[in-house]
């Protein structure tokens, strides 16, 4: 594990900050299933797998209140700097993210109890959607999102973001196909939007994995690389000398 939790005189600061990482960790692996299984869920039709997502969503919300309780005991007590305060409000922040994915994924779940039945309908639009690819492309990005902030790799951490970019670019093809699929088949218009509500739940939990593989930058090198347009000191790194 990676994650700055270096020596200090107070040695209760490195058990609490290692027992909110440890909480994020799980919180991590926790949604990550869930994302997985509510796919499973909707590709297979399988109302069972959704139910459990569903119920599962709890773990998920009692792990971050846990973490929203150890961050605030942290931040009361101990009041941390430099980097030791960057850790604290990167596993904060990565908290937040988690449980919008956690939502995302209950939110699939919701939807593939409402497309059971595996009708002729519901399975030609998931095979147009192609949601199968959008959703390894998501999962990939919450998992490198959460491998970057494992071992602290700004590599890694910057190929999520280039994945962004493709699972974006997918995105808008999918959602092009399926609006001109209701326009061929107003049959299927209340299969296709529950699936156009699906493949936008899966582009969320894109850009909250691009939010935490960002968050990784701020804790390595204290620079916010989020907005970089809004970000004076940023423009001021990119932007070519006066001649």
């Amino acid at each position: 594990m990676s994650i700055p939790t270096s020596a200090h005189t107070l040695k209760k600061f490195d058990e609490e900050l290692s027992t909110l990482r440890d909480l994020v960790l799980k919180m991590g692996g926790i949604v990550e299933e869930q994302v997985l299984r509510a796919m499973e869920a909707i590709e297979r039709g399988d109302s069972d797998i959704a139910r459990s997502v569903i119920e599962r969503d709890r773990d998920i919300d009692r792990l971050e209140l846990k973490a929203d309780e150890e961050v605030a005991q942290l931040l009361a007590r101990r009041a941390p700097l430099g980097i030791d305060l960057r850790t604290v409000l990167t596993l904060s922040k990565t908290v937040n993210d988690l449980e919008r994915i956690g939502d995302e994924a209950k939110k699939i779940a919701r939807i593939a109890i409402q497309l059971q039945g595996g009708s002729e309908a519901s399975e030609g639009v998931l095979h147009l959607a192609e949601i199968g690819t959008l959703s390894r492309l998501a999962l990939n990005m919450l998992h490198g999102a959460l491998d970057a902030l494992v071992r602290l790799d700004l590599d890694r951490a910057t190929r999520v973001g280039e994945d962004d970019d493709a699972l974006d670019d997918a995105y808008k093809n999918m959602v092009g196909a399926l609006t001109t699929y209701m326009a061929q088949h107003p049959n299927s218009v209340s299969q296709a939007v529950q699936v156009m509500f699906a493949i936008k739940a899966l582009e969320r939990i894109g850009d909250h994995s691009k939010n935490i593989a960002e968050y990784v930058f701020y804790l390595v090198e204290g620079r916010d690389v989020r907005h970089p347009k809004s970000n004076p000191a940023m423009q001021g790194e990119s932007s070519d000398k006066p001649a």
